[in-house]
């Protein structure tokens, strides 16, 4: 209902047509500027890597080690 009321055309009796082409590319305009500003924002370098502000926690890291043994079984 609301569409019809910004559709009516104020000379004739009928609603005006939607202009699907121009619809369909500016959606396509505005899809295409999304997907770019994502890929650029993907790909941005913001500058040199800096030290980890993580707390590092004293003591071993099992089980969480990376390149270490396994723990043997019933061992402290």
């Amino acid at each position: 209902m609301v569409m019809m009321m910004f559709l009516w055309d104020e000379d004739e009796r009928r609603p005006k047509p939607i202009h699907w082409g121009r619809t369909m590319i500016a959606f396509a305009a505005v899809l295409l500027f999304a997907v770019l500003v994502v890929y650029l924002v993907s790909t941005a370098d913001f500058g040199g890597a800096s030290k980890s502000t993580v707390p590092r926690t004293p003591g071993p890291c099992a089980p969480f080690c990376i390149n270490s043994p396994a723990p043997e079984p019933g061992a402290p």
